[in-house]
């Protein structure tokens, strides 16, 4: 398990048959086994990359944080932004931008490789202690929608659905988090 605090990125290479999977924390007072609910699943081909960031340098050059989405040291740069004219409309979202919570979980699962250590398929477990951007690359634009991470057969495949299984219990192993987010405004810095 990684402990995703701030000033931190994690850069994972995927293969095709890896799945991430995002948990969202529900609340302390969540009736128990309902302390989280599945946000989204990628499933992911070769050549992609998920980045795990909230380090304003490591945010991809085509997002644009909104001023309502900075705190702490970024707001000063934010500041500097704003009065250098920049207009920011709404947030930028797409189909491979996440935007996670202090509380939250990320659970990567995939095949066994050389070089990753796994055990039941789990390639990678974060434990959010801090709001994070995960952005997912390369954006496919190639039926004229933008996408990223979609399943191909409509629905996983049964090894798929095997892999995700084991993620939810890897992640539901840990129990509460030790820190979440006190509100539901995403902000990083």
């Amino acid at each position: 398990m990684i402990s995703f605090n701030s000033d931190t990125t994690l850069r994972w290479a995927c293969r095709t048959g890896d799945y991430i999977l995002w948990a969202r924390f529900q609340g302390v007072f969540s009736p128990p086994g309902d302390e989280y609910k599945i946000a989204d699943i990628w499933e992911l081909v070769d050549g992609n990359f998920v980045t795990i960031t909230n380090r304003l340098s490591d945010l991809p050059d085509w997002f644009d944080l909104h001023p309502l989405e900075v705190s702490g040291p970024f707001v000063l740069s934010m500041q500097k932004r704003l009065n250098d004219g920049y207009n920011p409309q709404e947030p930028i979202d797409g189909p491979n931008l996440w935007r996670l919570f202090a509380g939250d979980r990320l659970v990567w699962v995939g095949p066994d490789r050389k070089g990753v250590d796994s055990e039941n398929g789990v390639l990678g477990l974060v434990d959010f202690r801090e709001n994070a951007l995960v952005y997912g690359e390369p954006f496919d634009i190639s039926d004229g929608f933008p996408s990223f991470g979609g399943f191909d057969q409509g629905k996983p495949s049964p090894g798929g659905v095997r892999l995700c299984r084991d993620a939810w219990k890897a992640l539901s192993r840990l129990g509460l988090p030790r820190t979440a987010a006190a509100d539901n405004k995403w902000r990083i810095g």
